[in-house]
């Protein structure tokens, strides 16, 4: 009971005053008081221990008894001792009160004068009911008897003060004695402090800001009235007040005391609130420094990740166009038109690889265009196994196995060979004096797992998953090393021997995908690289990945028509929309240009109209490719709008409602697509090599 006491003191935050403490102190004075007038007061017949003053009224051995039988019930509660002991007080004391009722427990000369009074077998009584009920853990009941009791004991205490000899012929409290009505005091306020946290002891002994303030407002609610009532009583007594006066005093005091704790009170939650607001304004300024700290810590670093990234770009594709401009040159200069074809194929090689590499960069970014079906985990894997052998040395051994038979997730069959491939690749480099790399698949289900994300971790919703791992023997990585291995361009490999996009454009494939990538190595026990996907079974088909194209995408391929067709191209591109004119020209279409989009409504309010217009999504100027699109389909249904961009994910073309089910070609388109798509007479049908998508 103890423990449990000082437990509830401590939720309620009773730092100051320890109750159990406390209540154990009380208990232990009213006992051992009570021990004293027993022993040495009616054992020795020390009269000033039995009646405080001659005159007054004496404890009696019954009241005695209650008395200590109650107090040492109280303190078995207090420090924990069984709840049997508080039993054993409480019928101690009914039987106390049972024999001073029945037989009388007062020596024969002091009978008559000296006596239990009601009062004090009143309080005996709720003694006693206060330790049965705190014993059979009835706490709510307990503390509106100890309430009870204190009332009862305190109404004398204050007649003492004031030397009110009416208090003697009350039937209630004639034979009272002063500590008597002390004793019970006592003992009743210890039992309130057994369970601290019932009840209107709570409320005072709480360090909340309004026990707080009550704590200090109550001695003067208390100790003022007394005081007055004091002088009152004096004043009545020399004859220097009429019974009118003094009421007219007693009353003004009440008023007094009144406002004077209404106004303590106001003025102490005032300076509460002040201090509450105070400490908010400065908790806020505090977050909003620390906010700032973390944002500008957050800029540096997508400022130096950046900074690499453009790096990077900027290296590879300098490479990439000084081939396609030294091919160029050579095709301008030399005479030898059969040189032509080599400079031209290595040109055109040298476009496609650079078109590769702004593919990885929309893969890390999650805006590549990625074609989602119902995939069989194991064929694809086996299929860019079989392209690795290709590459890999004979003195690295390649085990399979998948737990879960047709292991399937909607995905991008290609992204997930070359996911699949730059994981292995890696995984070679790592074991340059051979070994073994493990691949394995199963179905699992994932509980908020950690993965890769951009900067630090992302967590997966939890969900059913299909994993891929991929494990080497290597000679693994260090924390550092591993951290930054699907940060792009990072790589620790030689100059020359690696762009240090592999693994973070599997990353991107995975988040894409809507799942995610983990890397465990340490340095000597290999790297364990997992790839987790949203599982899927044959006959029940998830949602695809966000940014991931619709099923819609893939519309059957209609007839290709061989009649001409008028187009026009809106980009802000001049180069580009030359390039593309001539292309669609030498097709055998009629073609016209407009750099932007409000050129391009005036082109088609003065006719004749085209049959098709071909326009970027991004350009400069308020009207963006979406919102001609839009203005097209009202003014003009027949017209068909075909979209393009070099950056525009299928996410954000679903974010916008005028572009839902315009076809959409992905930069760079090359000519047999661009003749392919404006020469069909509906919607295009997907071309996966080239990224194009209806």
């Amino acid at each position: 009971m103890a423990n449990q006491a000082h437990d509830g003191g401590s939720i309620h935050g009773f730092h100051a005053i320890d109750p159990p403490r406390l209540g154990l102190f009380l208990a232990t004075v009213a006992a051992l008081g009570a021990a004293l007038v027993l022993v040495f007061g009616w054992g020795f017949e020390v009269d000033w221990l039995r009646r405080i003053a001659p005159g007054l009224p004496a404890m009696v051995p019954a009241t005695a008894l209650t008395l200590l039988a109650g107090g040492l019930g109280a303190a078995a509660l207090l420090i924990g001792a069984p709840a049997l002991l508080a039993l054993l007080a409480a019928a101690a004391i009914f039987a106390f009160i049972l024999l001073e009722q029945t037989i009388g427990l007062t020596p024969d000369p002091h009978r008559g004068f000296d006596g239990m009074s009601l009062a004090s077998a009143l309080c005996a009584t709720l003694l006693g009911l206060s330790l049965l009920l705190r014993a059979l853990r009835i706490g709510t009941a307990s503390v509106v008897v100890d309430t009870t009791g204190l009332v009862v004991a305190f109404i004398p205490l204050i007649g003492y003060v004031f030397g009110a000899q009416t208090l003697f012929h009350n039937p209630l409290y004639t034979m009272m004695a002063l500590h008597t009505a002390l004793g019970h005091v006592l003992l009743f306020i210890a039992l309130l402090l057994t369970e601290p946290g019932r009840g209107w002891i709570e409320v005072l002994l709480s360090q909340e800001p309004g026990s707080r303030m009550a704590r200090r407002v109550l001695p003067v609610a208390i100790i003022v009235p007394l005081f007055f009532a004091l002088v009152v009583a004096e004043a009545v007594e020399r004859n220097i007040m009429t019974i009118e006066f003094r009421l007219a005093m007693l009353t003004f005091m009440i008023i007094f005391c009144t406002v004077s704790a209404v106004i303590g009170f106001a003025h102490l939650t005032n300076r509460a609130e002040r201090r509450s607001t105070e400490a908010e304004a400065a908790y806020l300024r505090s977050e909003m420094q620390r906010q700032q700290t973390e944002l500008a810590a957050a800029r540096s670093e997508k400022v130096a990740a950046l900074g690499k990234l453009v790096g990077g770009v900027a290296h590879d594709f300098n490479n990439t166009l000084n081939v396609i401009l030294g091919n160029l040159e050579l095709l301008d200069e030399d005479p030898d038109r059969k040189m032509h074809r080599t400079y031209l194929s290595e040109a055109i090689g040298a476009s496609n690889r650079a078109a590769d590499l702004t593919r990885q960069l929309l893969a890390y970014g999650r805006k590549s265009q990625l074609r989602p079906v119902l995939t069989d985990l194991e064929t694809e894997v086996e299929t860019a196994i079989a392209m690795f052998r290709r590459v890999c040395p004979a003195n690295i051994t390649i085990t399979r196995a998948f737990d879960t038979p047709g292991l399937s997730a909607r995905l991008d069959p290609a992204a997930l060979q070359q996911a699949v491939l730059n994981v292995l690749i890696n995984a070679r480099d790592a074991l340059p004096e051979g070994g073994e790399i493990r691949v394995s698949g199963r179905r699992e289900h994932l509980e908020g797992a950690a993965v890769t994300g951009f900067h630090g971790s992302e967590t997966l919703p939890s969900g059913t998953y299909a994993t891929l791992a991929i494990e080497d023997t290597g000679t693994g990585m260090t924390p550092e090393v591993a951290e930054l291995a699907t940060e792009p361009f990072f790589t620790t490999k030689k100059v020359g021997e690696g762009t240090g996009l592999g693994l973070s454009t599997v990353a991107g494939f995975c988040r894409q995908s809507g799942g995610g990538l983990r890397i465990d190595s340490a340095p000597g026990s290999g790297t364990l690289v997992a790839m987790a996907f949203p599982a899927a079974t044959a006959t029940t088909c998830p949602a695809p990945a966000r940014g991931a194209a619709e099923p819609a995408d893939t519309a059957e391929t209609t007839t290709l028509t061989t009649t001409p067709r008028g187009v026009l191209i809106v980009d802000d591109d001049e180069a580009l929309t030359r390039v593309m004119a001539t292309q669609l020209e030498r097709a055998g279409h009629t073609v016209r240009v407009a750099l932007n989009a409000a050129r391009a409504l005036e082109t088609l309010e003065a006719g004749p109209l085209p049959e098709v217009v071909l326009t970027d999504i991004v350009m400069p100027g308020e009207m963006q490719g979406h919102h001609l699109a839009a203005r097209i389909r009202q003014r003009y249904p027949d017209i068909e709008v075909i979209l393009m961009s070099g950056f525009a994910s299928a996410t954000q073309r679903e974010e916008i409602a005028a572009l839902a089910g315009l076809p959409f070609l992905q930069k760079p388109i090359d000519v047999r697509t661009l003749r392919t798509i404006v020469g069909r007479s509906s919607a295009p049908a997907p071309d996966p090599e080239n990224g194009t998508e209806s």
